[in-house]
């Protein structure tokens, strides 16, 4: 089996489009991969080496070197074999048909033999899958994963291969064919129809609203729960390493939604997390943050500074993550990379142990101050030489705020289109975003009500507009695709299966 730790010497989605190579290139198996400020780390067993850009293999390895991009890692097979690792690839997918789609996954290194079990026959609803797990295998970058408003989800786990196929209600039937392998499924979708509004009061002053609005899929099923201003307390739940589905997070919450991103591996949220009053989680990339205290949530774009005092004595520097100034990480993982300097400091005491040029693995009981060269007193510091530091998150409500969580992109701000998901250092063009899937969202009207949205089938830039015909002023993305959850009255509303997610929103009734 192989396993794969990913930590970054560039944010994700900082880099363009995969250049053009002669030898296609496939994304090496993730499902343990781990995105942090450092270093491309590759274990195979017992053995685990670490490429760093323009170092290049921090030990001696003859093997091509592996590329970032967009947040993930990929290399040419030649890589996977220079670690004696041999594992299937994913040829392509391929799609055929309108309203009688098939789905061909083609998968000539496998014998049939191998898939035996997968074939079967169903439907699904909107806002479902048909979920079919297979042996490990590579994917190809650049591989097609959408058509007529399906889309095939990949997940690569130590086990193997989750292809999860979305899109609306449909029927369907898989088989396997030999010769060469293959994997096919025949869809029936059926295209909802146009349908009135329906709304439904769950409680004073909760509304629940079904429409339809048009998205880049053609027209989408869409679930509200519109909030009038003043109602019950909102609050966002979740605790580090932990996952629940949105519905166990609610606990005796009236109405609940998912909230942010999060690291598959370590169950350790991304980006701020405020859990009354409780800092879980410091800003990641300038991303949108809604904050709950007094008064309507507030929304907007947000980021943290920091200051650092060796022996007591400040070191007059202030910068944001993952930029070229000053960064703060908790171990463990890696931090730093070439272009930085690592300060290890030891957290029970707050003394530096190491400090060197990254990158740098860090100790579950570690701490690092990373730092260009140009600063100097934190270029010089020795062992032992004390640490402390602190941050400032601006803008300065959410620094105060008593629940707080980071998603993203931005959608609107004064009512205006504000969506510029690279500002967020979102990948472009990749599922995240541009993926014909489940889309969640949060919103606040002018007058302070707040609108929980859950589309069954858009793309992150069709909420925009949807967010404006429900009248809001300020919005962000939520965690969106499989994690879509909307739950009221003790009820998920979008979906028969959940999936679990580390935090939530919720909304508590007297």
């Amino acid at each position: 089996m192989l396993a794969c730790v990913v930590a970054l010497a560039s944010p994700a989605g900082a880099q363009g489009p995969l250049e053009e190579s002669a030898t296609p290139l496939v994304r090496i198996p993730g499902a343990v991969a781990r995105v942090s400020d450092g270093a491309i780390a590759i274990r195979a067993g017992d053995r685990e080496l670490v490429y760093v850009e323009g170092f290049g293999w921090l030990d001696e390895v003859s093997a091509p070197e592996p590329q970032l991009r967009n947040g993930e890692v990929y290399g040419a097979p030649a890589l996977l074999a220079a670690f004696g690792l041999d594992v299937a690839t994913l040829e392509a997918i391929r799609f055929a048909g309108d309203t009688q789609l098939r789905v061909v996954l083609d998968l000539p290194a496998l014998d049939e033999a191998t898939l035996r079990g997968l074939s079967r026959s169903g439907e699904v609803a909107a806002g479902e899958g048909v979920r079919l797990e297979l042996p490990p295998l590579l994917v190809p970058a650049g591989i097609l994963q959408s058509y007529g408003g399906i889309e095939v989800l990949l997940e690569q786990t130590v086990e193997g291969l989750i292809v999860e196929v979305v899109g609306g209600a449909f029927r369907y039937e898989v088989f396997t064919v030999a010769g060469p392998t293959r994997v096919v499924l025949d869809l029936t979708l059926e295209r909802p129809p146009l349908e009135p509004e329906t709304a439904q009061v769950l409680a004073d002053g909760v509304l629940y609203r079904r429409l339809q609005a048009e998205g880049s899929g053609g027209v989408s099923r869409v679930h509200v729960i519109d909030v009038s201003p003043g109602v019950g307390e909102w609050r966002v739940v979740g605790a580090p390493g932990e996952v629940r589905t949105t519905d166990r997070w609610a606990d005796g919450a009236f109405a609940a939604i998912n909230g942010g991103y999060f690291d598959t591996s370590t169950r350790q949220a991304i980006g701020l997390l405020v859990v009354d009053g409780n800092l879980l989680s410091l800003p990641s990339r300038g991303r949108a943050v809604v904050a709950f205290g007094d008064g309507p949530p507030i929304i907007d774009r947000v980021r943290a500074t920091y200051s650092v005092w060796l022996d007591d004595l400040p070191v007059a520097v202030r910068g944001g993550p993952f930029v070229d100034e000053l960064n703060v990480v908790t171990g463990p993982g890696f931090a730093g990379s070439a272009r930085y300097g690592v300060l290890v400091v030891n957290e029970e005491h707050g003394e530096v142990v190491d400090n060197r040029v990254g990158p740098v693995r860090l100790k579950p009981d570690e701490y690092a101050v990373v730092y260009p060269a140009e600063l100097r007193a934190l270029a010089l510091a020795e062992p032992g030489t004390r640490v402390r530091y602190s941050w400032h998150i601006t803008p300065e409500p959410f620094g105060s705020a008593r629940y707080a969580l980071e998603a993203g992109p931005l959608l609107l701000k004064g009512g205006r289109d504000v969506l510029e998901p690279e500002v967020e250092m979102f990948a472009v063009g990749q599922r995240i975003l541009d993926g014909l899937t489940q889309q969640a969202a949060l919103g606040v009207r002018p007058d302070g009500s707040v609108v929980l949205v859950a589309a069954e089938a858009m793309v992150a830039a069709d909420l925009v507009p949807l967010l404006q015909r429900l009248g809001v002023s300020d919005a962000l993305r939520l965690d969106s695709g499989g994690s879509t959850t909307l739950y009221a009255a003790g009820t998920v509303i979008n979906r028969r299966s959940e999936r679990a997610v580390v935090n939530a929103i919720v909304l508590r009734l007297p």
